[in-house]
């Protein structure tokens, strides 16, 4: 045997062990909030690029890949946020404080297209770029839930892009399990 051979195939076998550990920690898909009471579940390509697991509120924010976007300072992007409520009775006092700060956004129009009673559904300018985005609300026990979905209206994005966007920020909302 090559003496060579055997530090080479130690070296293979510890990048292996690494690339797999860096895809596992990749494709983590789900996630809880407020100590296990609210779960949900996010596609393997989406990355956490901020996750606040204490206090209250707790939140997990997701850049979501989007190639037309790459090089500019525009991203899709979800989060899913929590906060506990005194009583289960606050929670459409805790919604219209969202509906209000989001109103308060730069550019806020409301998006006359949505048909959905459950969801915000509005525009809002960030820098340049306008962006759609999507609010969602949940009441779990005196958990308020909010999945917010955003997006950069951008030329060059694909309709089948955005509708997979769309679509998979609502399977976010339905895997919410409380």
């Amino acid at each position: 045997m090559n003496p060579m051979s055997r530090p080479n195939t130690l070296l293979i076998a510890l990048l292996g062990t690494c690339i797999a550990s860096v895809a596992h920690a990749q494709a983590k898909t789900d996630y809880a909030l407020n100590g296990d009471q609210v779960r949900f579940h996010v596609p393997a390509d989406w990355t956490a690029i901020m996750e606040k697991a204490d206090g209250n509120p707790q939140a997990v924010a997701f850049q979501v890949p989007d190639s037309s976007a790459q090089g500019s300072e525009d991203a899709a992007n979800v989060t899913v946020k929590t906060r506990e409520l005194k009583d289960p009775s606050g929670f459409a006092a805790s919604v219209q404080e969202e509906f209000e700060r989001s109103k308060a956004q730069g550019g806020y129009e409301n998006d006359p297209s949505n048909k959905d009673p459950a969801i915000h559904q509005y525009f809002v300018v960030r820098g340049k770029t306008k962006y759609l985005v999507r609010d969602s609300f949940q009441l779990s026990g005196s958990i308020a839930v909010e999945v917010r979905c955003q997006r950069p209206l951008l030329a060059t994005t694909p309709a089948a892009w955005n509708a997979e966007f769309d679509k998979a920020c609502g399977a976010v909302v339905a895997s919410l399990k409380h």
